[in-house]
């Protein structure tokens, strides 16, 4: 029996390298070093929902950047009245980060399809941090605006598709 298994027995282990590896795995955050993963992780906010909770609402002004770590949300239109379904998002996705950039009225609601964990980032913790970090927050401003740039192409084909079919 080695050393570091005794102590293992004796310590539970760090669970940051698993956040610091998730969040990795999120492509707004692909180009950053651990040490910069670990000094953002510092300003994200936990939460839990249960299964049929609200997120946000359509209409509500824009907060926070949203991830899910583990879970569902449904993406929907008209939530109240008539709810249209754009999307399912589920673990490593994320949501609401047009709300980093403006707070304008949310475009959809958002609920939790099934049991979710989500990491948040809000728009004054992002601010604060890019001060402090600016190197940092310019990596992940940039990372999406690519990401950004990449969604306004793909719907603009999609409607031109759309308009080409009923035409």
């Amino acid at each position: 029996m080695s050393i570091n298994t005794l102590w293992d027995n004796f310590f539970t282990k760090d669970k940051t390298g698993s956040i610091v590896d998730f969040l990795k795995s999120i492509s707004i955050f692909k180009d950053l070093k651990t040490n910069e993963i670990l000094r953002l992780e510092r300003t994200l906010h936990k939460r839990h929902y249960r299964k049929g909770e609200i997120i946000f609402n359509e209409g509500e002004p824009g907060a926070a950047l949203y991830i899910i770590k583990e879970g569902e949300v449904d993406v929907a239109i008209n939530y109240d009245s008539d709810p249209i379904i754009l999307t399912k998002l589920s673990s490593s996705m994320f949501f609401g980060e047009i709300a980093l950039f403006d707070e304008t009225a949310r475009s959809a609601t958002v609920v939790a399809s099934k049991e979710c964990e989500i990491v948040a980032l809000s728009k004054p913790d992002f601010i604060l941090f890019s001060q402090k970090e600016p190197a940092i927050g310019l990596k992940i401003v940039m990372r999406l605006g690519e990401i950004l740039s990449l969604r306004l192409k793909t719907s603009n084909k999609q409607i031109e598709e759309l308009k080409s079919n009923n035409a």
